[in-house]
């Protein structure tokens, strides 16, 4: 063969080889969700110092599940997908989904004065009778409410007061010191009203309404606020535990009762269909509403990174050269620690539960979670 023609020859095979190294070398790094979870999920664990720990992914038609750890100092077992936890504050998002799903079906306006849905003739204050709390304000925290309702006994087991009627009690002479819709700050009081609201508005009690809307459409089997004798034998146990008793008291607050299983199935509706659509649901339950310019003040909602942006229960966090915009809610209580971080437009949730030892670090934990959220994320994009 004519030396100039093989050198042609040849330079054109390489050519061809060069052109199909970027498919190739595509094909090979993308990883299954498993292989991403698995490079981050026993750093979260180690660095949280969590006692046990339970780890639910959802990458869009995958989903993992991870744990380590103990259930309970000395059980020498790992926890599982049936183990029962406390959601504790991610009660929250559920009570919002109560909200929404009313509120599509024509029951309630999220603009609704809490006043039209008071017991009997109770009162409900107000800064200005032009400016009355609604039930947004409640499930966005800028109603103006403290943080807890003052009172109660010291070291009672969590998520067990104020009951219903104690709290329509103490708000009978609350006041409010600054407009609804002004000031952001946390309150475990306004989501507890709220549930209260939306029950009356519904003409059932809360759990019965929450069993409708929430569980039975998510084909939720172990979410509960009154577990069984046997639903208590599988319950996480962290660092000062609180018994495993009804906890109707917090129904909108932190009551809820569920396991790594349930939650993973509930977060699934938060992701988009096949065709790439989030539904209408989801996509009210996750609205933004306020962002963190448009208030004066924004308090407890900055635990796993800077608030950005306030909806029903949820918070944004805006994006960094590092991070996508993550949507967030933090939980705690009776020895646990629960965080959900999602990036819905990408198909990409995560739901993690921890139990506290005298070492466990929230930010720590949560550090690592938004980390593999992007890490799932850019491994999407390839």
């Amino acid at each position: 063969m004519d030396t100039r023609l093989l050198k042609k020859f040849s330079l054109s095979l390489l050519a061809i080889a060069f052109a199909s190294m970027p498919v190739l070398s595509q094909a090979q790094t993308q990883k299954l969700a498993s292989q991403v979870v698995d490079e981050h999920a026993e750093h979260i664990f180690y660095s949280s110092g969590a006692m046990g720990m339970a780890l639910v992914v959802v990458d869009k038609n995958q989903q993992v599940f991870r744990s380590f750890g103990e259930t309970r100092a000395g059980s020498g077992q790992r926890p599982r997908e049936d183990s029962l936890i406390r959601i504790a504050s991610l009660t929250k998002l559920m009570t919002s989904e109560v909200l929404v799903k009313l509120a599509e079906q024509g029951t309630v306006k999220v603009t609704d004065p809490l006043r039209k849905y008071a017991p009997g003739s109770a009162f409900v204050p107000y800064y200005s009778p032009t400016s009355p709390m609604t039930l947004l304000n409640l499930a966005t925290h800028t109603a103006g409410l403290p943080r807890e309702q003052p009172g109660g006994a010291p070291h009672r087991p969590v998520f067990t007061w104020p009951n219903r009627a104690e709290r329509w009690s103490w708000l009978q002479t609350a006041k409010l010191t600054v407009p609804p819709g002004s000031h952001a700050s946390y309150s475990n009081l306004g989501f507890d009203l709220l549930s209260d609201a939306l029950a009356d508005a519904a003409h059932q009690p809360y759990p019965q309404l929450f069993r409708q809307l929430i569980t039975q459409p998510n084909g939720m089997v172990d979410t509960t606020f009154t577990p069984t004798a046997a639903q208590c034998s599988r319950l996480m146990e962290g660092l000062r535990p609180s018994p495993c008793l009804n906890t109707i008291a917090a129904q909108g607050s932190g009551g809820v009762y569920s396991t790594p299983a349930d939650m993973g199935r509930w977060m699934k509706q938060f992701l988009p269909n096949a065709a790439g659509q989030q539904s209408p649901t989801a996509a009210l339950a996750q609205k933004m509403y306020f962002r963190r310019t448009d208030l004066v003040s924004l308090k407890g909602m900055d635990v796993p990174g800077q608030a950005y942006e306030l909806g029903m229960g949820w918070i944004t966090m805006a994006p960094t050269p590092l991070l996508p915009r993550i949507i967030q809610k933090t939980g705690g209580g009776g020895g646990f620690i629960t965080y959900m971080a999602m990036v819905p437009q990408r198909g990409v949730g995560v739901f993690i539960v921890v139990t506290r030892s005298e070492l466990t670090k929230f930010k720590n934990m949560s550090d690592g979670v938004n980390d593999l959220v992007a890490d799932l994320v850019r491994n999407n994009e390839i």
